[in-house]
């Protein structure tokens, strides 16, 4: 069973809402400028070099006899260039009828055109932002509504944004963009209740990022009581906690099992509320405990589990004596859709069981697995190659955590740019050629972070890989001094463990390895043991 080092950083990293590793970056990273109007060119007198307006060089004109003259300054650019209203109002029409290709170009036509002054400016940024999203390009759509959020220029059009830019939270997106450059930042005072809970909320992330959990109780404090955000900042505050003692009290483990059974949450924060009793009380050797809080897990129908949870459970039952329901969640994790997971400690745990059965062949062999599985990651780790070209640890680190998030947002930019490809014609080459270019830089960047979590991610699975080997070498030590220990005079083997009768509703069979997704979690293994003890 993981430590309480890796208890702790998984509660941090398990859900969505608990401190978003989110990189720092430039104030406006992700949000770039207005591309300005085409500036004309100064006319220039004869002789003049295409470098510039610049004044002839130094020594040349002391050749010519004439003094050096200061370089000469560029004629400011021209005011933008005035645009029919009527392009605005037809590009409003076009998306209010359902076509939101017809209005993108020309609302960005109208921006370029128009100044930052307009009255209408806001709302061109908003209803083009509109229209990106619902063309698909969500990143593109939420840049110009954080835009509107960080400009504020119009009252009337910020809480529309805002609204927009929460309901995007939901699905991978820019975290610094979003999370910090605008939640994180607004002014509280005028915000509307259900988006000020939400921007509270986020404050309240970053104070406790930062180590100043007094503020942030300041502002989770302005959370209503019936907003899922203050049942959220609750999990921010007691993970936080966790991390600062030693020996949690009781009174934790109550405020997670409370959270778990609050129907505010989405159903995986219940889960991960529900977890977090659960490893509590497994730390405190809390077994029935421990079990029935993995109980309270509640997965959708049909879904075949998860990989982590079963392996958990599984530990938990092997500590409270029931070798054989352990070993059958183990077999459970052999089905196909966990055969691609990183379980280092499942083969640990199954040679246990063995040894502790005296299968001593058995055991060896399950010891011998976990080398052999992982062999060419554990020669990686050991030759100090690049962890985040192997395979298993790439998968593994990308399977939770701020490294899974960062993942799926790079994916979604691939997505996206991809299907910016088919407005090109329709969009027009100003759009689109500003679009292509916020896609790459947006990418180029959101790789820089992703790139930063997995070299982090993957030395961590790397040490619970070696930590696991180490264990294993052990364990074949061990039951290699089984399998040669004379057997004194007098010993005899254990009586078998008398097995309840089978009722008629229950059905046992020959396993042929054929798995179901609604009998993963109810397999049992029949295996008698061959222990032999000492007479007196």
């Amino acid at each position: 069973m993981t430590s309480r080092p890796l208890i702790v950083a998984a509660l941090t990293s398990a859900a969505l809402f608990v401190f978003p590793p989110a990189a720092r970056a430039a104030p406006d990273a992700g949000l770039p400028p207005m591309p300005p109007a085409p500036a004309t060119t100064a006319a220039r007198p004869a002789g003049t070099s295409d470098a510039g307006t610049s004044a002839p060089d130094a020594g040349t004109a002391a050749a010519a006899g004439t003094p050096a003259k200061a370089a000469v300054t560029e004629a400011p650019p021209p005011p933008p260039q005035k645009v029919a209203p009527e392009v605005f109002d037809n590009a409003l029409k076009a998306y209010f009828d359902g076509k939101p290709r017809d209005a993108a170009g020309p609302l960005y036509a109208w921006l370029q055109a128009t100044p930052r002054t307009d009255d209408n400016y806001a709302w061109g940024q908003y209803f083009l932002a509109k229209s990106l999203i619902d063309l698909g390009l969500t990143h593109a759509g939420a840049t110009y509504l954080a835009r509107i959020a960080r400009e504020r220029t119009n009252p009337n059009v910020l809480p529309r944004a805002l609204d927009a830019l929460k309901e995007l939270t939901d699905r991978p997106h820019d975290e610094v963009m979003i999370d910090e450059q605008v939640f994180g930042a607004l002014d509280l005072g005028f915000l509307p209740e259900e988006t000020g809970a939400y921007a509270h909320y986020q404050q309240g992330l970053v104070d406790l990022r930062v180590g100043n959990e007094r503020w942030a109780g300041t502002h989770f404090s302005k959370l209503p009581e019936t907003s899922a955000e203050a049942s959220r900042a609750k999990f921010a505050l007691l993970v936080t906690r966790l991390k600062q003692v030693k020996d949690p009290p009781d009174e934790m483990v109550k405020d997670f099992l409370t959270l778990s059974e609050d129907e505010k949450l989405t159903r995986e924060s219940r889960n991960e509320a529900a977890l977090a009793v659960a490893r509590l009380r497994y730390e405190r050797k809390d077994w029935p405990g421990a079990l029935e809080a993995y109980g309270k897990v509640k997965l959708p129908e049909l879904d075949p589990g998860r990989a982590s949870l079963y392996l958990e459970e599984a530990w938990t039952r092997y500590k409270l004596g029931d070798l054989r329901a352990s070993l059958g969640i183990l077999t459970t994790l052999d089905a196909p859709s966990f055969r691609d997971e990183f379980l280092p400690d499942k083969y640990l745990l199954r040679a246990l069981i063995f040894r502790d059965l005296c299968h001593y062949l058995p055991a060896k062999r399950a010891a011998k697995e976990l080398t052999r599985r992982y062999a060419d990651s554990l020669e990686s780790v050991r030759g100090r190659d690049d962890l985040s070209q192997d395979v298993r640890l790439r998968r593994a680190a990308n399977a939770h955590g701020g490294t899974k998030r960062a993942a799926r947002f790079v994916s979604l930019l691939d997505l996206e740019g991809e299907r910016l490809g088919r407005y090109a014609g329709s969009f027009g080459d100003r759009l689109f050629g500003h679009l292509t270019r916020l896609y790459d830089l947006s990418h180029a960047e959101a790789v820089r972070v992703y790139d930063a979590r997995l070299a982090e991610a993957v030395r961590q699975e790397a040490d619970t890989l070696l930590r696991a080997a180490e264990q294993v070498r052990l364990m074949e030590y061990e039951v290699g001094l089984k399998l040669y220990e004379r057997v004194k005079k007098g010993a005899q083997v254990v009586a078998a463990e008398e097995e309840e009768m089978l009722s008629p509703a229950q059905v046992a069979f020959r396993f042929d390895n054929e798995y179901w997704n609604d009998e993963l979690k109810s397999y049992r293994v029949r295996i008698e043991s061959r222990c032999i003890e000492e007479t007196p």
